[in-house]
C-alpha cells in the first residue's frame, strides 16, 4: 500500500508540476508598470509646475474690426466685388486633361476621402501587415512555455567476442561464446520550461530485451517498462518570473509598439488628407480668382487699347499687356497647382475607383468652417499624456529597458541548478505483468544533484547590468524628451488655432478694405471725364490687391482648418475625431 502510495503521489506532484509550468501570472500585474506611470505623471507635473491650477474650457475670441461698422451699409455690394468664393461642389475650368479630353469630375466629402484613406491607403496597409508580424512574434514568445510531446524509439542487435571464463556449477561454455543480446525500446513523454526557469518532463519507456544463450539468464526474455519525473531548475541565475518571462514581456511591448505605430500613421494620414483636401479647395479658388483677374485685366487692356490714338503710349499699352499676359501665366500655373492637388490626394486615398493614371478631377463637396474653438490647455495637455503614440512609445521604452535590467541583474549571480529525477521500474517475462509490478513501486531509483558555476571577478556580468542601467537612463530621458515634445506640439497647435482663427476676421476686413478700395475707383471712373493710363494702371493695381486679399481670406480659412486637424494629431485624438475605429485582436496570454 505505500508502494502504491508513492507512486501516486510521485504522479501527482509531477501532475501539479506540469500544471503550473503551463500558467503564468498576468503581464500587466508588475509593480514596475505601476512606477513608470507614477513617473509619468511627475514628468507632466513638472511641465505644468507653473501653470494655474485651474483652466476651464473657454471658447476662442476675436475683436471685430471697426472697418466692419464703417462698411456695414455697403457689405452686401462689397462682398459681390471681386472675385467670388468658389463654392463647395461648384466646378472650375481647368483646361484639357492630358488624354486631350475635357476633366472628368467626380464629387467627394472629407469625411468620405479620410474613410478611403484608411481602408485603402498603402503606407496603413504596411503598417497593419506589421502589427500582425509583432502578434506572430508574441505568439511565438508565449510559445517557449508550451509542453512538447517526445518519443522515440531504437532497436540495438549486439554480437560481441568477450574473453572465456571457467565453467561454473557444472556450466560450460562453448569456446566460441560472445555477447549477444536483443534490445528494441520505445520512449514517450511529455516535457515542459516552466516560468521558473527550470525544465519539467514526464515520460515512460518501454524495452523488450532478449540476451544470449538464454540459459544463463532468468526472465529472458524480459520486459522493461520505467516511468521518469525529472526536474531541472535553476536556484539563482535564470530563475523567477521576472528573468523567464523577459522575452513575453518584450514582445508584447512590442506588439503595443507597433500598434502604436500604427495609431500614429493612421492619425498622420487623417491630418494629411484633410489638410490635402483643403489644399485643394485653396487650389481651386485660385484658379477662380485668377480668372477673374485675368477677365479684369482684358477689360482694362481693351480700353487702352481703344486710346492708343489719343493719350495712350506705346509703352502704357505695352505694360497692360504684358500684365494680362502674367496674369494668364499664374492661371495656368494656378490650374497645374489644382491637378498636383487632385493627384497627391489621390495617391493617399488609394482608391481603386480614383486611380492616380486616371485624370478624373476631385471636386470638394464640403466648405472650411469658421467656427470659434472651445479648448483648455491643461485639458489638452492631459489629453496628450495619454492618447499621443509617442509618448506612449517612450514609455513602453522605460519598460523595456526596465525589463533588461531585471534580467541583467540576475545574470550577476553565480549559476546553481538543481537536478531531481525518480523513476519506477518493472521488469517481467510479460508485457502486462511489468507494468503491475511498476505500479507496485517495488523498484524506485532517485536521483538529486547540484551544479554550481562562477566566473571569477564576474566582470562580463557585472559589465551588463552596468550597461542596461546606462540604457534605461536613456530610455528615461527620452521619455522625458517625447513629454516635452508634445507638451510643444499641443500649444504650437493651440497657438496656431488662435492666431488662425483671429486671422480669419481681419484678413477678411482687409478683404473688405481693398473691395472699397476698388469700389471707390471704379466710382470715380463713373464721374470722371476721360480715363487716363495713369487711372487704368492704378485700376490695374487695385484689381491685383483684392485679388490678393480675397486670397488671403481663404488661406486663413484653410489654415485654420488644418490647424484644427494638426491639434487633433498633437494630442493623439486624430481617429476619435475623425470616427475612426481601430480594431486589433489581441493574441491570448500565455497559459489560456
Amino acid at each position: 500500500m505505500r508502494r502504491n502510495l508513492t507512486l501516486w503521489m510521485g504522479l501527482g506532484a509531477a501532475l501539479a508540476a506540469l500544471a503550473l509550468a503551463s500558467c503564468s501570472a498576468p503581464e500587466d500585474d508588475r509593480p514596475e508598470l505601476q512606477g513608470l506611470r507614477r513617473s509619468m505623471d511627475a514628468a507632466v507635473t513638472r511641465e505644468l509646475a507653473r501653470a494655474p491650477e485651474k483652466d476651464p474650457v473657454k471658447p476662442m475670441e476675436r475683436q471685430t474690426p471697426a472697418v466692419f461698422e464703417e462698411l456695414k451699409d455697403r457689405r452686401t455690394q462689397l462682398d459681390a466685388t471681386g472675385p467670388q468664393i468658389v463654392a463647395a461642389g461648384q466646378a472650375v475650368d481647368l483646361g484639357i486633361d492630358l488624354y486631350g479630353q475635357a476633366y472628368p469630375e467626380t464629387t467627394l466629402s472629407l469625411q468620405d476621402a479620410i474613410r478611403l484613406a484608411v481602408k485603402n491607403n498603402l503606407g496603413v496597409q504596411g503598417a497593419r501587415l506589421q502589427q500582425g508580424v509583432t502578434q506572430a512574434e508574441l505568439v511565438a514568445a508565449q510559445a517557449a512555455f508550451d509542453a512538447a510531446l517526445v518519443a522515440s524509439t531504437q532497436m540495438n542487435l549486439q554480437d560481441q567476442p568477450t574473453q572465456n571464463f571457467a565453467p561454473v556449477a557444472g556450466i560450460s561454455l562453448p569456446s566460441d561464446f560472445s555477447n549477444q543480446f536483443k534490445q528494441w525500446t520505445l520512449t514517450s513523454g511529455i516535457q515542459t520550461a516552466t516560468v521558473t526557469g527550470g525544465t519539467f518532463n514526464v515520460g515512460m519507456s518501454s524495452t523488450y530485451s532478449k540476451l544470449y544463450p538464454e540459459n544463463l539468464y532468468s526472465n529472458n526474455p524480459a520486459w522493461i517498462n520505467a516511468l521518469q519525473v525529472g526536474l531541472t531548475q535553476p536556484l539563482l541565475r535564470g530563475f523567477g518570473t521576472d528573468v523567464n518571462m523577459a522575452q513575453i514581456r518584450l514582445a508584447r511591448n512590442n506588439d503595443r509598439r507597433s500598434l502604436q505605430q500604427l495609431r500614429a500613421q493612421l492619425m498622420q494620414l487623417c491630418r494629411d488628407v484633410e489638410q490635402g483636401y483643403w489644399a485643394l479647395v485653396m487650389a481651386r479658388q485660385r484658379v477662380a480668382t485668377t480668372q477673374w483677374l485675368v477677365r479684369a485685366g482684358v477689360e482694362v487692356r481693351d480700353v487702352l487699347a481703344k486710346r492708343r490714338a489719343f493719350d495712350t503710349t506705346q509703352a502704357q499699352y505695352a505694360d497692360a499687356v504684358a500684365k494680362v499676359e502674367d496674369r494668364k501665366s499664374q492661371l495656368i500655373r494656378a490650374q497645374r497647382d489644382v491637378t498636383a492637388a487632385v493627384d497627391r490626394l489621390k495617391v493617399m486615398l488609394n482608391d481603386p475607383s480614383l486611380p492616380v493614371g486616371d485624370e478624373t478631377m476631385i471636386v470638394p463637396a464640403d466648405f472650411m468652417v469658421d467656427q470659434p474653438l472651445k479648448y483648455s490647455l491643461r485639458e489638452a495637455i492631459a489629453t496628450a499624456m495619454e492618447q499621443s503614440p509617442t509618448v506612449t512609445q517612450a514609455l513602453l521604452g522605460v519598460d523595456d529597458a526596465g525589463i533588461r535590467q531585471v534580467v541583467a541583474d540576475n545574470g550577476r549571480l553565480p549559476d546553481l541548478n538543481l537536478n531531481a529525477q525518480m523513476q519506477f521500474n518493472g521488469l517481467e517475462g510479460d508485457y502486462g505483468q511489468s507494468w503491475q509490478e511498476l505500479g507496485e513501486a517495488g523498484f524506485v531509483n532517485y536521483l538529486v544533484g547540484l551544479n554550481f558555476n562562477q566566473p571569477i571577478g564576474n566582470r562580463a556580468g557585472e559589465a551588463n547590468y552596468r550597461r542596461a542601467r546606462l540604457q534605461r537612463s536613456q530610455a528615461v530621458l527620452a521619455y522625458r524628451g517625447a513629454v516635452q515634445t508634445a507638451i510643444f506640439q499641443v500649444k504650437d497647435a493651440l497657438r496656431s488655432v488662435e492666431a488662425q482663427y483671429r486671422l480669419i476676421e481681419q484678413t477678411r476686413a482687409y478683404r473688405l478694405a481693398q473691395a472699397e478700395n476698388l469700389r471707390a475707383l471704379l466710382v470715380e471712373e463713373q464721374t470722371i471725364a476721360t480715363l487716363t493710363p495713369e487711372f487704368l494702371a492704378l485700376k490695374f493695381q487695385r484689381q491685383q490687391e483684392l485679388a490678393n486679399a480675397q486670397v488671403q481670406e481663404m488661406l486663413s480659412l484653410v489654415e485654420y482648418s488644418g490647424a484644427i486637424a494638426q491639434l487633433w494629431h498633437a494630442m493623439g485624438t486624430g481617429l476619435q475625431m475623425n470616427r475612426v475605429e481601430l480594431d486589433v485582436a489581441n493574441p491570448p496570454e500565455p497559459g489560456a
